[in-house]
């Protein structure tokens, strides 16, 4: 499981002395807010829909889709715990550029590429927006 700390534009986390100004803590409530709305639309579709037990199986068939190349033929998501996410950073207004095709089409290395050297197969977020280094939770 690894984690992927996001920055906000203007926030340097790895300033001790730093102190975040009322936009940057604005914005992060905002932010939050809206995350917030996404998973608890998301928790309760998913009840509905019975999303727990579908989930491995809609990672299988991504799996197997991209493997064939029929990736971008697919209905379903490539990674749903990637499309999930990228769903999440688009609708609270974090990602750019990212059409219904990509979302369904994006994998968890995806967040790892930086945009400025790949045009393809990366997660791009709007100016000023960063991924950290990752954190490794545990590894299996």
């Amino acid at each position: 499981v690894v984690l992927l700390p996001l920055a906000l534009p203007g926030e340097r986390r790895n300033d001790q002395f730093y102190e975040p100004t009322p936009s940057v803590i604005a914005t992060e409530e905002i932010v939050r807010k809206k995350l917030e709305e996404f998973r608890d639309n998301w928790v309760n579709a998913s009840k509905e829909m019975n999303y727990k037990r579908a989930h491995s199986t809609l990672g299988l068939v991504g799996a197997l889709a991209y493997a064939f190349g029929w990736h971008t033929k697919n209905a379903g998501p490539t990674s749903p715990s990637a499309w999930l996410v990228s769903k999440a950073l688009t609708e609270s207004k974090i990602a750019q550029n990212v059409t219904e095709r990509s979302l369904k089409e994006a994998k968890v290395e995806d967040f790892l590429r930086d945009y400025r050297f790949q045009d393809h197969d990366v997660i791009r977020l709007r100016p000023g927006w960063r991924f950290l280094a990752p954190v490794s939770f545990r590894e299996t």
